[in-house]
């Protein structure tokens, strides 16, 4: 399917093309050139830097599915979504800087998310025993949006975290989807639900969303740097291992020595992994 460039909201089902930069900026540091899957899609590599450029949602969803596969990563969308500063982004600054509390937050980002799609719609839940946030996709969608879903995971756990600062409580925290092939079992310690929704929604207590907002953008990226360190270190083991599987004196011991690093550390890695 062709781009289209269009303005926001004129046709349902669009997205702004910009939103994959970050895919891109991940596969690029990793020396993986996505050029031929642009070309692949019809698409140019440099039609990301235009952010007036809006192509239906299912392109995106195609091609953020080819990225995984060229980088033989089935969680990139969880990956790329761990190390994205999504303080940049303009609908997310501009929510975080006029909010004092998380519900101010979801309240004034619902309002702003529609510059960037029309293709979903947010809405903000909110019961008694807990509050939702859901992502619900306008269409059926054809082609199915795992990388995206990791992503959307990936994102919002770390937002939550972010700003409950000492209430964060994995253990109180659930995401559920269709799509959840594309987020690890288990993912930073919350429950992962496979459920009929398309979209996404995100359980969390509802007293988090009356709790002041502060939000610590130091403590994202140190979350994103450790991240890093654990992507660095599985990307390493499939280039070490790519050519010894069938050896039967593979261990996590053996791998740790032959990779320079710590039993722990690539534990927990392959955790991250889901693997």
């Amino acid at each position: 399917m062709p781009a289209n460039s269009l303005q926001a909201g004129s046709q349902d089902g669009f997205i702004r093309l910009s939103l994959v930069q970050p895919f891109v900026n991940y596969l690029t540091d990793r020396q993986i050139d996505p050029r031929r899957t642009f070309d692949d899609h019809g698409l140019s590599v440099d039609t990301v830097k235009d952010p007036s450029l809006f192509v239906h949602s299912e392109v995106v969803y195609g091609l953020l599915n080819a990225f995984a596969g060229l980088a033989d990563d089935r969680y990139l969308g969880v990956h790329v979504g761990e190390l994205h500063d999504f303080s940049k982004w303009s609908p997310f600054a501009e929510s975080v800087a006029t909010s004092t509390t998380l519900g101010q937050f979801f309240a004034k980002f619902i309002q702003r998310i529609p510059r960037e799609t029309n293709s979903v719609e947010h809405k903000l839940i909110i019961e008694p025993g807990g509050a939702v946030y859901r992502v619900a996709r306008l269409q059926e969608p054809g082609v199915d949006p795992i990388q995206v879903t990791g992503f959307g995971a990936a994102h919002y756990v770390r937002l939550l975290r972010s700003v409950t600062g000492d209430a964060w409580d994995a253990s109180q925290v659930s995401f559920e989807s269709r799509f959840i092939v594309g987020v690890p079992s288990g993912y930073a310690g919350i429950e992962t639900r496979l459920v009929d929704d398309p979209g996404m929604r995100l359980h969390f207590p509802t007293k988090w969303l009356f709790q002041e907002m502060n939000f610590d953008s130091s403590v994202a990226q140190r979350q994103s740097d450790q991240s890093g360190e654990e992507i660095s270190v599985v990307t390493a083991m499939r280039s070490v291992l790519r050519n010894r599987l069938a050896d039967p004196d593979l261990g996590t011991k053996a791998v740790a020595k032959m990779l320079g690093v710590e039993m722990d550390r690539l534990r927990r890695a392959l955790e991250r992994h889901g693997t």
